[in-house]
């Protein structure tokens, strides 16, 4: 009897060892291959079209269909025991914890105890090719074209906290169009010029307030805040 069950059990083995490696032959490994190359097409097409919105969506959405394919066809979590999926689980809220709490440095040139030298003198280089000097008057500096493009991703273009990374945000990007947020008396010139210079914890607010005190002078600073008060309209 033990003999039948044993031959039993090792042909439902054989059975089910052959039902995985048809699920898993040559040719699922080809299509992973092929979902493979078009992605990576995908990923370089997408920045060529220099669109924010597609970029972001093609970088992202391209992270989490590669970890999808790695997840369903490789780590075999269905048939592992559960502490392994308890650990993967773990694993990745330590990974997105780390993510959001290291995010608001990430544009920042220098902290507390450490400087990024490097970047500072690559964008004293880009400032002095553009005809910026590292300080003294702003020339013609851009204030609109500069906040278009280096504040536009979160305030938007305009000014309206409309810009294409704004939802992901938490706290929204401010509204500089809106008559409620000149309300506060705090949002002195002041107050402005030390969000934009030293980032937004400086002041008391949102740490995904980059500061930006390394990339531009002071004049062109001033130039900035001048601009983002420009955009409140009870000063038109």
């Amino acid at each position: 009897m033990s003999d039948h069950a044993h031959s039993h059990g090792g042909s439902e083995g054989h059975e089910g060892h052959g039902e995985e490696h048809a699920h898993h032959g040559p040719e699922h490994y080809v299509r992973i291959w092929v979902i493979l190359l078009v992605l990576l097409a995908i990923s370089v097409l997408g920045p060529m079209l220099e669109i924010q919105v597609i970029t972001l969506v093609t970088a992202f959405g391209i992270a989490v269909v590669k970890a999808f394919l790695v997840c369903k066809y490789f780590m075999h979590l269905d048939v592992q025991p559960k502490y392994v999926l308890y650990f993967l689980t773990v694993a990745l809220a330590f990974m997105l914890l780390f993510f959001f709490a290291v995010a608001p440095d990430v544009m920042n040139h220098e902290g507390q105890n450490w400087t990024n030298v490097a970047a500072q003198e690559h964008i004293a280089r880009a400032l002095a090719e553009q005809g910026h000097g590292a300080a003294g008057e702003a020339g013609d500096f851009d204030a609109a074209g500069v906040f278009a493009t280096t504040c536009g991703p979160c305030h938007g273009a305009g000014g309206a906290g409309d810009g294409a990374a704004a939802a992901a945000l938490n706290p929204r990007p401010a509204n500089f169009t809106d008559p409620a947020f000149w309300a506060d008396s705090s949002r002195t010139h002041e107050h402005i010029l030390t969000v934009i210079r030293d980032g937004g914890p400086a002041a008391g607010r949102s740490p995904l307030m980059a500061a930006f005190g390394a990339q531009f002078d002071e004049a062109q600073l001033e130039a900035l805040a001048r601009f983002v008060e420009s955009l409140n309209p009870n000063a038109q």
